[in-house]
């Protein structure tokens, strides 16, 4: 019986890295052998996850992140591509609320790199920073707002793009297959995770729907705010694809070419996966839910919570809410529950 367990991040309480740690002290005590790979979608952690197969830094930096603090940073050279991972300075991590700050922290490094990683972020400004950092002025009674922020976007009433820069030449990868508007839009998903209230939400759409209207008018393009996958980070990856021009690629397929793993899939009987939360988000674009669409063994999750409506595992294994305060005891405590099916079958 061959095993295999693929970990993403438990976002909030244990990094990919250590979910592994667990499941492998409790599988070593009961002697059952399986092999670990920590898997991404170019979120959170993607930097440590693509080292963990062997990809080397490239460059260190210190750039400033979204909530104005200096903040050591790196890229990674995978496979001749220069990689970047866009929530070292944009992260979930941030102190400040979602409508106080923005992109244009990513500014900077989007000229050094080949390949941009888009999950994970804080931000829900769809972009705007980084355009205003090219030079697009966004204007609110004659005044030009410097460095403007979702806050910001109710007074916006004007956007010049005289002395616009659209010169990028860059990959992006969507962790999500969400789109930036419409009625499941990525800020309605992952809105509240970001702090955002069902009435934020909705003010927040028809806000950025304007913004989008008056950046039509300016540049005289026609834009799809509804098109596939263009609400990952916010609605960043919309921007760079449809203003900026930047082509972007699914997250987890460019993991699964890049590391080979999806060629290693078909000699597993078994596939236990793991993440902090499985729900329906999960299966569009997620690593968890590529992995588990290419899986031809028995699946078993193991992770936070199951939220799905439909059942998508052989078994399923949940540490709960009490998690969130002891994760490491708590994930010990379910593998221990998974171990005993293992045993069984």
């Amino acid at each position: 019986m061959n095993i295999a367990v693929f970990t993403d991040k438990f976002s909030g309480t244990l990094t990919a890295h250590e979910v592994i740690d667990v499941i492998k002290e409790n599988f070593g005590n009961f002697n059952i052998e399986a092999d670990f790979f920590c898997v991404t979608d170019g979120g959170q952690e993607s930097i440590e996850i693509f080292k963990s197969y062997g990809f080397k830094t490239d460059s260190q930096y210190e750039e400033l992140n979204c909530d104005g603090v200096y903040k050591n940073i790196e890229t990674l050279n995978i496979n001749k591509e220069i990689y970047f991972e866009s929530a070292q300075l944009i992260g979930i991590d941030s102190k400040l609320k979602a409508k106080d700050i923005n992109s244009s922290s990513l500014t900077n490094i989007l000229n050094k790199v080949q390949v941009l990683g888009t999950g994970g972020s804080k931000t829900i400004d769809f972009g705007i920073g980084i355009l205003s950092s090219l030079g697009m002025e966004f204007i609110s009674n004659g005044q030009t707002i410097s460095d403007p922020k979702p806050k910001d976007f109710p007074f916006i009433d004007k956007v010049n793009a005289s002395s616009f820069d659209t010169d990028l030449d860059l990959k992006v990868l969507s962790d999500t297959h969400i789109s930036l508007l419409g009625d499941n839009s990525c800020f309605d998903i992952f809105g509240p995770q970001k702090g955002l209230s069902t009435a934020d939400i909705q003010n927040h759409k028809q806000q950025v729907a304007r913004l989008i209207g008056l950046i039509e008018t300016e540049l005289k393009l026609d834009l799809n705010p509804q098109q596939k996958s263009s609400g990952a980070a916010g609605g960043l990856t919309f921007t760079l694809n449809q203003i900026l021009g930047c082509e972007v690629l699914n997250g987890p397929d460019y993991f699964l070419k890049q590391t080979g793993l999806l060629n290693k899939l078909k000699k597993y009987d078994i596939g236990i996966f793991c993440e902090g939360k499985f729900d329906e988000s999960s299966l569009k674009g997620k690593i968890i839910g590529e992995l588990l669409s290419d899986f031809k063994g028995d699946s078993y999750f193991l992770g936070g919570q199951y939220k799905a409506k439909e059942k998508f595992f052989k078994y399923t294994f949940e540490c709960g809410v009490e998690g969130l305060d002891q994760p490491k005891l708590s994930l010990s405590k379910t593998t221990k529950e998974l171990i005993k099916i293992l045993q069984m079958d």
